[in-house]
């Protein structure tokens, strides 16, 4: 999974009208990413990451926000590569392992990131990252996890001013958010606007 998050950056971004799908990938892939997080938390998510995958079928599309055993299948079936959750819910992943669905159940403590360990996710998200310690939480998890081969995704308050500060810290993998393409700049179909903060955001690190 490491091969995803080669460029260190995970947007998040929601979707009301699956219709702008295409062209929200489109800037984002013109910016200069290959991957993109699509959570499942409006009606019209499925069909937006069916969308993307069908114009842009080398994209990385996870499946955000998969809280439920039926939304695992509903994201695999629309074509996304992987899966992510707020929480840690060992039914939901479960199911992703029984639908070959690689999956990053959120953690925001040592013994839920043990859980998911013993359930082979070696690739976590830590939510919400900033409200449970952010760079302390994320040194002090590291002392007796980094051994184990754990990669953390810090996600929930990281923005292009702090990023660098998060991925300064070995154990983080890549770190995620929705300034990137927020619903404001979707909403009024700013997609130039959408590449310029990708084009920043890599420039930056």
């Amino acid at each position: 999974m490491e091969e995803y998050f080669e460029k260190k950056i995970l947007p998040a971004i929601t979707f009301h009208d699956a219709d702008k799908a295409v062209k929200v990938a489109e800037a984002v892939t013109e910016g200069g990413l290959d991957i993109m997080e699509v959570p499942f938390r409006t009606p019209v998510a499925q069909e937006a990451i069916s969308n993307i995958i069908s114009t842009f079928p080398s994209i990385y599309i996870g499946a955000g926000t998969i809280i439920t055993t039926k939304q695992v299948e509903e994201a695999k079936k629309a074509g996304a590569k992987f899966g992510l959750a707020p929480g840690f819910n060992p039914k939901v992943v479960e199911a992703a392992i029984a639908n070959e669905l690689p999956f990053i159940p959120g953690v925001m403590s040592p013994s839920e990131v043990e859980l998911a360990l013993e359930m082979g996710c070696n690739v976590q998200k830590l939510f919400p990252a900033t409200q449970v310690g952010g760079l302390a939480m994320l040194k002090a998890l590291s002392g007796p996890y980094v051994h184990t081969g754990l990669k953390l995704i810090p996600m929930g308050g990281v923005s292009l001013q702090n990023m660098n500060d998060f991925l300064n810290v070995p154990i983080v993998l890549a770190v995620g958010g929705s300034w990137l393409a927020t619903p404001q700049l979707i909403d009024s179909s700013n997609y130039s606007q959408i590449k310029m903060n990708v084009i920043e955001a890599l420039k930056s690190i």
